[in-house]
């Protein structure tokens, strides 16, 4: 039989559970693009918030007293996390300079030393009953403790909202400028949705608002604002995660397009051109099999396009040639300078610019087109071409038939 506090662990758990499942994603994947790695630093702030404050809520001050050590500085840490993921973005996947990651984690850095200092020196017992003090409903019993608590309260209320202020100031202006720059040239940051990025950004200010408005303006007191708050957690986190590992994936589908050439063009790739030498070769290869490897890979994909199929992967493409996934990750990573989705994805642009073309398939709507040649989805197909093209699948058939 379901009691009150049962309900209360049942609701605090499912976005912390939500939460933890998407940071596990990114941060297990291998993938090293740098908004993947602000993106996971991001949602893992975001969680271990929720983990704390769940721990807050359900009783067990003890441990607490302890965790209110990093509780606002974790709380600081997400808006510095949220723009770097940002930045990133927008950089045609370049990192973010290392003094501005320290100057945008500054606040945070100092309230975790303030912490220390001020916290950390109090016994156990006093720690306690500082962090479980309401000093909203009650009296002060001891002046110096409840100063200290409002010092820290009005403290992380104005960190809180100067952060808000600044990311929603700085991130409009870079929107406006990238927009502008896609405006004048269409293949720039082809892979980048907006409204996923809107979304992302719109979620993320609503979890700052909404944890600074209760857990330091209006306790949470009653079942109802237990259920609207989790469930605002539920949502805001879910959004977050769900759009931002969806913008990772098409950023991994698109960021390696165009790389080189072409597979054709690179006949030796670096062997050609000096750049990979016999001596920078790993043991597991040598020059003239990863030749041969790449030239498997060139005939397979052209003869028998089985890059058509939604669902075909590297482990496909191993299987058929029977080459070690190892071989060909070094092939498409290090000599094409490519990844697997760079390869096969420029095969579907290029089959894709001839059917839209094509009279028969004058009708056919863009997705249904898409899907033809292998694109899993149409944001995937609009910026792959766009990547390719400059222009959007809609706009390369109205310019070629004007």
């Amino acid at each position: 039989m379901l009691t009150k506090e049962s309900i209360y662990v049942i609701l605090f758990s499912l976005p912390v559970y939500q939460m933890l499942f998407y940071t596990i994603q990114l941060v297990s994947f291998k993938r090293r693009n740098p908004s993947k790695k602000y993106l996971g630093l991001l949602l893992l702030s975001m969680t271990t918030f929720l983990i704390i404050n769940a721990i807050h809520f359900l009783g067990y001050s003890k441990t607490f007293s302890y965790l209110y050590l990093i509780y606002l500085p974790v709380l600081l840490s997400i808006a510095p996390a949220y723009f770097l993921y940002i930045l990133s973005i927008t950089r045609e996947n370049y990192d973010v300079r290392k003094r501005q990651r320290f100057i945008l984690f500054l606040p945070t850095i100092l309230f975790f030393v303030l912490n220390i200092f001020i916290l950390g020196s109090m016994d156990p017992a006093a720690r306690l009953s500082l962090v479980d003090q309401d000093i909203f409903m009650n009296g002060s019993e001891n002046n110096d403790k409840i100063q200290v608590l409002i010092g820290f309260w009005i403290a992380a209320i104005v960190l809180v909202f100067a952060q808000i202020f600044f990311i929603i100031q700085k991130v409009s202006k870079i929107m406006m400028i990238e927009a502008d720059v896609m405006r004048k040239q269409p293949s720039h940051l082809a892979y980048l949705e907006w409204q996923w990025v809107l979304g992302i950004s719109i979620s993320v200010l609503i979890f700052l608002v909404i944890n600074v408005l209760i857990e330091m303006i209006v306790p949470m007191k009653h079942m109802g604002l237990v259920v609207v708050y989790n469930l605002l957690m539920l949502v805001t986190g879910g959004v977050t995660g769900y759009l931002g590992m969806k913008q990772d994936t098409l950023l991994n589908h698109v960021e390696k397009i165009l790389w080189t050439p072409g597979l054709q063009e690179s006949e030796s790739a670096g062997f050609a051109e000096g750049k990979t030498s016999d001596e920078n070769l790993p043991g597991f290869i040598s020059k003239e099999e990863a030749i041969d490897v790449k030239n498997q890979i060139i005939n397979y994909l052209e003869k028998e396009k089985p890059y058509t199929d939604t669902d075909f992967s590297m482990h496909d493409l191993c299987s058929h040639l029977n080459i070690s996934r190892r071989k060909i990750s070094f092939v498409l990573n290090d000599l094409l300078q490519k990844n697997f989705y760079g390869v096969i994805n420029e095969y579907r642009v290029k089959d894709a610019e001839e059917l839209l073309l094509k009279e028969d398939h004058s009708q056919m709507k863009i997705e249904a087109l898409g899907e033809m040649v292998g694109f899993q989805s149409k944001s995937s197909f609009n910026a792959c071409f766009k990547k390719v093209t400059g222009m959007t699948p809609s706009e390369y058939r109205a310019k070629k038939k004007s």
